[in-house]
């Protein structure tokens, strides 16, 4: 049966420091080689602005509840791609969190992988995937890998970081992000350093054949 859609939008949401944003992108190289544009369209430029919160507020602020992203920017972004049009995707500076004020201009492609920790959560965003997928990870891995991210580059100290996991990150996943799992036509289990080459694959062929 040929299938006549000229996009395909895959969401992929999972904790932090699941390997999502990995994952996305070796999907992305996998369908360029099969001539399939893609790109990746994260969450994580979609945070609310906090200009009018001091540093020290910004720096306790909860960014892993659903209410810091700004849904309605994200769906007036998603909306205009899929219509054809550019848009202007905002850019988040983690060092100051807070948005920055330059921005990238995106192009729309036939692929579309939005991820992000609530990519599963909103209905608005359910109602609009092709495919639906959740990247599951060790909570000792994840983290290891968001403790490496937070002190290489989003500007926090060990402790800092070590105060975020165990105040907003680790509680935030249990309650918000891991239920989302119920959403995902598929779920993928990533422990470990190497990327689960057999999954990639085989959401790669998935993809190849949406467009055949």
């Amino acid at each position: 049966m040929t299938n006549n859609k000229s996009r395909c939008l895959l969401g992929i949401a999972g904790g932090s420091g699941s390997g999502k944003t990995t994952f996305a992108r070796r999907l992305i190289e996998g369908c360029a080689h099969s001539g399939v544009d893609g790109q990746i369209f994260s969450l994580d430029s979609y945070y609310r602005p906090l200009d009018n919160l001091s540093f020290e507020e910004r720096k306790d602020y909860n960014f892993d509840h659903p209410d810091a992203v700004d849904i309605q920017l994200i769906l007036k972004h998603l909306g205009n791609l899929c219509a054809g049009h550019a848009i202007e995707q905002p850019v988040y500076d983690f060092k100051i969190h807070t948005r920055d004020q330059k921005t990238i201009i995106q192009k729309p492609t036939r692929l579309i992988v939005i991820e992000g920790l609530y990519a599963l959560y909103f209905p608005e965003l359910l109602n609009m995937y092709d495919y639906k997928l959740f990247v599951s990870t060790g909570i000792a891995t994840t983290v290891l890998r968001r403790m490496e991210r937070d002190l290489e580059e989003r500007g926090r100290d060990v402790e800092g970081a070590r105060h975020q996991i165990l105040s907003t990150v680790l509680p935030m996943y249990e309650t918000y992000v891991k239920p989302t799992q119920k959403n995902a036509h598929f779920s993928i289990n990533w422990d470990g350093e190497e990327v689960p080459d057999k999954a990639t694959q085989g959401i790669v062929r998935m993809l190849r054949d949406f467009f055949h």
